[in-house]
Protein backbone atom coordinates (compact mmCIF):
# COMPACT_ATOMS: atom_id res chain seq x y z
CA UNK A 1 0.00 0.00 0.00
CA UNK A 2 1.44 3.35 -1.21
CA UNK A 3 1.98 5.90 1.12
CA UNK A 4 -0.62 8.91 0.23
CA UNK A 5 1.81 12.14 -0.10
CA UNK A 6 -0.97 14.53 0.97
CA UNK A 7 -1.01 12.46 4.61
CA UNK A 8 2.79 12.98 5.10
CA UNK A 9 2.58 16.29 4.14
CA UNK A 10 -0.12 17.48 6.80
CA UNK A 11 1.73 15.02 9.18
CA UNK A 12 4.60 16.80 8.68
CA UNK A 13 2.36 20.29 9.54
CA UNK A 14 2.73 21.41 5.87
CA UNK A 15 0.16 22.28 3.16
CA UNK A 16 -0.52 19.85 0.73
CA UNK A 17 0.05 21.49 -2.41
CA UNK A 18 -1.83 20.24 -5.65
CA UNK A 19 -2.12 21.09 -9.49
CA UNK A 20 -5.49 20.24 -11.11
CA UNK A 21 -6.41 19.04 -14.83
CA UNK A 22 -9.68 18.44 -16.51
CA UNK A 23 -7.63 17.31 -19.97
CA UNK A 24 -5.58 13.53 -20.99
CA UNK A 25 -1.84 14.15 -19.72
CA UNK A 26 0.03 11.69 -18.54
CA UNK A 27 2.64 13.90 -19.49
CA UNK A 28 1.77 17.28 -17.59
CA UNK A 29 1.31 14.73 -14.22
CA UNK A 30 4.67 13.82 -14.85
CA UNK A 31 5.90 17.33 -14.77
CA UNK A 32 3.94 18.31 -12.01
CA UNK A 33 5.39 15.95 -10.20
CA UNK A 34 8.95 16.87 -11.83
CA UNK A 35 8.31 20.43 -10.38
CA UNK A 36 7.47 19.33 -6.91
CA UNK A 37 3.39 19.01 -6.63
CA UNK A 38 2.72 17.03 -3.74
CA UNK A 39 -0.35 15.68 -5.72
CA UNK A 40 -2.77 15.74 -9.15
CA UNK A 41 -6.27 16.11 -9.04
CA UNK A 42 -7.79 14.53 -12.36
CA UNK A 43 -11.27 15.69 -13.22
CA UNK A 44 -13.20 12.76 -14.63
CA UNK A 45 -16.39 15.13 -13.96
CA UNK A 46 -15.69 17.60 -16.57
CA UNK A 47 -12.86 15.96 -18.51
CA UNK A 48 -12.72 14.31 -21.26
CA UNK A 49 -10.62 11.26 -19.94
CA UNK A 50 -11.55 7.66 -20.54
CA UNK A 51 -10.79 5.06 -17.60
CA UNK A 52 -7.72 3.62 -19.38
CA UNK A 53 -6.79 7.12 -19.90
CA UNK A 54 -6.99 8.21 -16.23
CA UNK A 55 -5.56 5.07 -15.04
CA UNK A 56 -1.90 6.38 -17.19
CA UNK A 57 -2.26 9.20 -15.48
CA UNK A 58 -2.19 7.86 -12.09
CA UNK A 59 0.76 5.50 -13.45
CA UNK A 60 2.60 9.33 -14.13
CA UNK A 61 2.18 10.35 -10.94
CA UNK A 62 2.90 7.31 -8.43
CA UNK A 63 6.20 7.75 -10.56
CA UNK A 64 7.30 10.49 -8.58
CA UNK A 65 5.35 9.59 -5.70
CA UNK A 66 2.50 12.10 -6.34
CA UNK A 67 -0.69 11.45 -4.88
CA UNK A 68 -3.35 10.90 -7.67
CA UNK A 69 -6.75 12.52 -6.35
CA UNK A 70 -10.10 11.88 -8.70
CA UNK A 71 -12.90 13.17 -9.29
CA UNK A 72 -15.38 10.57 -10.18
CA UNK A 73 -18.22 11.49 -12.48
CA UNK A 74 -21.09 10.87 -10.42
CA UNK A 75 -21.53 9.00 -6.62
CA UNK A 76 -21.84 5.22 -7.92
CA UNK A 77 -20.38 2.28 -5.67
CA UNK A 78 -19.36 0.66 -9.35
CA UNK A 79 -17.87 3.94 -10.69
CA UNK A 80 -15.80 4.46 -7.29
CA UNK A 81 -14.72 1.19 -6.74
CA UNK A 82 -13.40 1.21 -10.57
CA UNK A 83 -11.20 4.28 -10.02
CA UNK A 84 -9.95 3.12 -6.64
CA UNK A 85 -8.64 -0.24 -8.24
CA UNK A 86 -6.87 1.99 -10.84
CA UNK A 87 -4.80 3.24 -7.67
CA UNK A 88 -6.22 6.35 -6.89
CA UNK A 89 -5.42 7.69 -3.37
CA UNK A 90 -8.70 10.12 -3.19
CA UNK A 91 -11.79 10.16 -4.36
CA UNK A 92 -13.63 13.30 -5.07
CA UNK A 93 -17.59 12.84 -5.27
CA UNK A 94 -19.99 15.40 -6.42
CA UNK A 95 -23.08 16.98 -5.53
CA UNK A 96 -22.56 15.88 -2.35
CA UNK A 97 -25.77 17.42 -0.75
CA UNK A 98 -27.66 14.90 2.26
CA UNK A 99 -25.74 12.88 4.55
CA UNK A 100 -27.23 10.29 2.79
CA UNK A 101 -25.11 11.29 -0.38
CA UNK A 102 -22.36 10.93 2.15
CA UNK A 103 -23.06 7.92 3.45
CA UNK A 104 -23.76 6.35 0.42
CA UNK A 105 -19.85 7.34 -0.89
CA UNK A 106 -18.45 6.22 2.10
CA UNK A 107 -20.34 3.09 1.77
CA UNK A 108 -18.39 2.65 -1.77
CA UNK A 109 -14.91 4.01 -1.12
CA UNK A 110 -14.38 2.58 1.84
CA UNK A 111 -13.37 -1.18 3.06
CA UNK A 112 -15.49 -2.36 6.27
CA UNK A 113 -15.91 -1.93 8.96
CA UNK A 114 -16.03 1.86 7.45
CA UNK A 115 -17.57 0.77 4.13
CA UNK A 116 -18.90 -1.92 1.33
CA UNK A 117 -16.03 -1.77 -0.86
CA UNK A 118 -15.73 -4.61 -2.61
CA UNK A 119 -12.04 -6.51 -2.88
CA UNK A 120 -9.57 -7.04 -5.35
CA UNK A 121 -6.85 -7.95 -2.98
CA UNK A 122 -3.72 -9.57 -4.62
CA UNK A 123 -4.93 -8.90 -8.00
CA UNK A 124 -5.15 -5.00 -8.23
CA UNK A 125 -2.55 -2.24 -9.39
CA UNK A 126 -3.86 -0.41 -6.43
CA UNK A 127 -2.49 -2.90 -3.63
CA UNK A 128 0.70 -4.45 -5.71
CA UNK A 129 -1.41 -7.45 -6.94
CA UNK A 130 -1.21 -8.50 -3.34
CA UNK A 131 2.73 -8.43 -3.09
CA UNK A 132 2.58 -4.90 -1.27
CA UNK A 133 1.10 -6.13 2.21
CA UNK A 134 1.10 -9.65 3.38
CA UNK A 135 -1.94 -9.29 5.72
CA UNK A 136 -4.86 -9.12 3.57
CA UNK A 137 -6.51 -7.51 6.93
CA UNK A 138 -3.88 -5.24 7.53
CA UNK A 139 -3.79 -3.61 3.46
CA UNK A 140 -7.74 -3.30 4.10
CA UNK A 141 -6.93 -1.11 7.91
CA UNK A 142 -4.41 0.79 5.57
CA UNK A 143 -6.20 1.55 2.55
CA UNK A 144 -9.12 3.17 4.52
CA UNK A 145 -6.43 5.39 6.05
CA UNK A 146 -4.57 6.55 3.24
CA UNK A 147 -7.37 7.12 1.02
CA UNK A 148 -8.58 10.21 1.17
CA UNK A 149 -12.62 10.64 0.32
CA UNK A 150 -13.55 14.35 -0.39
CA UNK A 151 -17.64 15.05 -0.53
CA UNK A 152 -17.64 18.10 -2.88
CA UNK A 153 -20.22 20.67 -1.42
CA UNK A 154 -21.56 22.32 -4.50
CA UNK A 155 -25.28 23.72 -3.84
CA UNK A 156 -27.28 25.73 -0.83
CA UNK A 157 -28.23 22.35 0.11
CA UNK A 158 -24.87 20.79 1.02
CA UNK A 159 -23.92 24.27 2.93
CA UNK A 160 -27.02 23.88 5.02
CA UNK A 161 -26.60 20.04 5.35
CA UNK A 162 -22.53 20.67 6.50
CA UNK A 163 -23.06 19.59 9.41
CA UNK A 164 -24.32 16.18 9.10
CA UNK A 165 -22.51 15.65 6.10
CA UNK A 166 -18.95 16.06 7.83
CA UNK A 167 -20.38 13.77 10.51
CA UNK A 168 -20.63 10.86 8.22
CA UNK A 169 -17.86 8.21 8.92
CA UNK A 170 -15.61 7.48 6.04
CA UNK A 171 -16.34 11.40 5.06
CA UNK A 172 -12.55 12.39 5.33
CA UNK A 173 -12.40 15.90 4.15
CA UNK A 174 -14.72 18.30 2.02
CA UNK A 175 -14.33 20.04 -1.36
CA UNK A 176 -15.66 23.57 -2.68
CA UNK A 177 -17.60 24.14 -5.73
CA UNK A 178 -18.09 27.87 -5.41
CA UNK A 179 -19.52 27.92 -9.37
CA UNK A 180 -22.76 25.31 -8.64
CA UNK A 181 -22.94 26.50 -5.07
CA UNK A 182 -23.79 30.41 -6.62
CA UNK A 183 -26.00 28.81 -9.41
CA UNK A 184 -27.55 27.02 -7.04
CA UNK A 185 -28.25 29.54 -4.84
CA UNK A 186 -29.29 32.19 -8.01
CA UNK A 187 -26.45 33.96 -8.25
CA UNK A 188 -26.65 36.16 -5.16
CA UNK A 189 -23.74 38.75 -4.35
CA UNK A 190 -20.53 37.31 -4.09
CA UNK A 191 -20.32 37.91 -0.63
CA UNK A 192 -23.43 35.08 -0.49
CA UNK A 193 -21.22 33.07 -1.58
CA UNK A 194 -18.29 33.81 -0.05
CA UNK A 195 -20.01 33.30 3.70
CA UNK A 196 -21.38 29.70 2.67
CA UNK A 197 -17.72 28.41 1.33
CA UNK A 198 -16.26 29.80 4.96
CA UNK A 199 -19.23 27.95 6.83
CA UNK A 200 -18.17 24.77 4.87
CA UNK A 201 -14.48 25.05 5.89
CA UNK A 202 -15.42 26.31 9.44
CA UNK A 203 -17.45 23.55 9.83
CA UNK A 204 -15.18 20.68 8.53
CA UNK A 205 -11.99 21.79 10.77
CA UNK A 206 -14.45 21.99 14.07
CA UNK A 207 -15.66 18.16 13.29
CA UNK A 208 -11.92 17.41 12.71
CA UNK A 209 -11.87 16.82 9.37
CA UNK A 210 -9.93 17.98 6.20
CA UNK A 211 -10.77 21.16 4.12
CA UNK A 212 -9.59 21.25 0.49
CA UNK A 213 -9.52 24.82 -1.71
CA UNK A 214 -8.72 24.16 -4.99
CA UNK A 215 -10.94 26.69 -6.58
CA UNK A 216 -8.88 29.68 -6.52
CA UNK A 217 -7.42 31.27 -9.82
CA UNK A 218 -3.40 31.12 -10.01
CA UNK A 219 -3.24 34.81 -9.68
CA UNK A 220 -5.20 34.59 -6.23
CA UNK A 221 -2.87 33.63 -3.63
CA UNK A 222 -4.23 35.63 -0.82
CA UNK A 223 -7.78 33.84 -1.37
CA UNK A 224 -6.21 30.42 -1.09
CA UNK A 225 -4.57 32.21 1.96
CA UNK A 226 -7.66 33.09 3.28
CA UNK A 227 -9.01 29.28 3.26
CA UNK A 228 -5.68 28.32 4.49
CA UNK A 229 -5.99 30.60 7.63
CA UNK A 230 -9.25 28.88 7.65
CA UNK A 231 -7.49 25.60 8.25
CA UNK A 232 -7.81 24.26 4.45
CA UNK A 233 -4.40 22.46 4.19
CA UNK A 234 -5.26 20.99 1.25
CA UNK A 235 -4.76 23.52 -1.91
CA UNK A 236 -4.05 23.69 -5.45
CA UNK A 237 -4.81 25.85 -8.70
CA UNK A 238 -5.51 24.86 -12.22
CA UNK A 239 -2.10 23.32 -13.75
CA UNK A 240 -3.37 24.77 -17.63
CA UNK A 241 -4.23 28.20 -15.97
CA UNK A 242 -0.40 28.35 -14.83
CA UNK A 243 0.76 27.63 -17.79
CA UNK A 244 -1.28 30.07 -19.34
CA UNK A 245 -0.69 32.66 -16.98
CA UNK A 246 3.36 32.13 -17.56
CA UNK A 247 2.69 31.59 -21.32
CA UNK A 248 0.70 35.13 -21.71
CA UNK A 249 3.44 36.66 -19.49
CA UNK A 250 6.37 35.02 -21.99
CA UNK A 251 4.49 36.41 -25.01
CA UNK A 252 3.69 39.79 -23.77
CA UNK A 253 7.70 40.39 -23.15
CA UNK A 254 8.65 38.68 -26.38
CA UNK A 255 6.58 40.73 -28.62
CA UNK A 256 8.24 43.97 -26.95
CA UNK A 257 11.65 43.11 -28.81
CA UNK A 258 12.68 45.15 -31.07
Amino acid sequence: MRENRIRTQLAAGKPAVGAALNINSPHLVELAGSLGFDWVFIDCEHGAMSESETEAMIRAAETYGVAPVVRVPANYAHIILRFLDMGAMGIVVPHVDTPEDARKAAAAAKYPPLGERGSNYGTGRNNEYGAGTADALEYYRRSNEETILFALIESQAGVENIDEIVAVDGIDATWLGPADMALSMGLPEQSVVDEALDRVVNTTIAAGKLAAATHPAPTDIAKLQHFHSLGANILATNLLGLLKGAATDWLSNARKIE
